[in-house]
């Protein structure tokens, strides 16, 4: 399911990306389908696998392949500016004995992709652990980031974004967490503390080409934390096209011993019937490339859909889904006050928090922002999908 786009930019993507014959539609509009494009993602890709393969695209407007081969370029520009600000960033991280994980898209882009560029985000996701959050904001303050007032709340956001533009004019942006997921508090320390051999910062991968204070999850952590991911942000937006290409490009490069490491660390993590469901939209999408693990992963993963709590994430809409994720952090909670601590401070939480998430400044108006979260509340709670 990726809401939002149109069926025609759908199906044309697919013919693409699975090597098959891509007619352009008369009815297709141009723009729709650039916008649908770029939305999910794809743009980079997409003009990378049109100029390899013009042979099976037929009558597609010059004027698009033009915009699309313009937004590849840029993208390559921004990459060159973004990796000089994330390796001036990680030096000064070091400097004060801070050593984060990369997390998401951007280390993905320089260990997945044949070139950075190609893998479009719109921030860089920086891992810290909890116990150094005020070195890093002071860090970040010493360095001119800007924090864009965001609030941090146990409960309901443990995660902090800088901004800060250069003197080229583009802007870099960071989002710190010091958890894993702001969606699963249960999840963020079962996958922190790996079962076996530690914990994921002592498990981490370095990214050479970033510099030798650039590291990242390992390669089957990184797999398991790219299907949560995409699960955590199911009910709110559907699928997107460039985390569906994440997995099938770890589907694609995963040896059968990694594989059988994939298999066994989302058994424990109970979250088999998630991954499956990944594998088996990325295939729909990209075309069939498993391993024989991953192909018992799906068919393993089906069978445990309603055994499986975490499934619950993949819900319908955004309603289902907040009810569904609220479920589940409940009951992941070690005891009733701390289920009553999350409960009040989803319902009341501190005014900072309460004016970032309305992007209201004037405290006047916080009986009214408290009133209007616990009715949007109530009418979620009381939603029949």
């Amino acid at each position: 399911m990726v809401r939002g786009m149109h069926p025609e930019s759908a199906k044309l993507l697919a013919q693409v990306f699975i090597e098959q014959e891509a007619v352009w539609p008369a009815t297709l509009s141009e723009e729709i389908f650039f916008q649908d494009v770029v939305a999910q993602g794809m743009a980079p890709l997409l003009f990378q696998r049109l100029v390899a393969a013009r042979a099976v695209t037929k009558a597609w407007p010059d004027n698009l392949l033009l915009r699309l081969r313009k937004t590849a370029l840029q993208q390559a520009a921004f990459e060159v500016i973004a990796e000089r600000d994330l390796r001036h960033l990680l030096s000064a991280f070091a400097d004060i004995h801070v050593y984060p994980l990369l997390l998401k898209g951007t280390p993905l882009s320089y260990t997945l992709y044949p070139e950075p560029g190609l893998r479009p985000r719109c921030d860089t996701d920086i891992l810290i652990p909890a116990k150094d959050q005020s070195k890093v904001k002071g860090i970040m303050k010493k360095m001119g980031y800007a924090p864009l007032h965001e609030a941090q709340v146990e409960y309901i956001n443990t995660q902090m974004s800088y901004a800060k533009k250069n003197i080229q004019g583009i802007t870099c942006r960071y989002d710190v967490h010091w958890q894993v997921s702001n969606c699963n508090r249960q999840f963020s320390r079962d996958f922190g503390q790996d079962f076996a051999n530690g914990n994921i910062f002592t498990q981490a991968e370095p990214i050479p080409v970033l510099g030798e204070n650039a590291r990242t999850l390992s390669k089957v952590d990184a797999f398991i934390f790219a299907c949560f991911h995409r699960a955590g942000h199911f009910s709110h937006s559907g699928d997107r096209l460039i985390w569906l290409y994440d997995i099938h490009l770890f589907c694609q490069g995963m040896t059968e011993a990694e594989s059988k490491q994939f298999y066994e660390r989302a058994q424990e993590l109970e979250i088999l019937s998630l991954c499956a469901d990944a594998i088996e939209t990325a295939q729909s999408w990209f075309g069939p490339v498993c391993s024989q693990t991953l192909q018992a992963v799906m068919q393993e993963g089906k069978e445990k859909n309603a055994a499986e709590a975490s499934y619950q994430l993949l819900g319908n809409n955004r309603n289902d889904g907040i009810k569904r994720m609220t479920l589940l952090e409940l009951q992941g909670l070690p005891s009733w006050p701390k289920r009553f601590l999350y409960i009040v401070q989803n319902l009341f939480p501190p005014p900072d928090f309460m004016l970032w998430r309305y992007q209201e400044e004037k405290k006047i108006l916080l009986p009214w922002l408290y009133f209007r979260r616990f009715t949007e509340g109530l009418r979620i709670l009381l939603s029949k999908e």
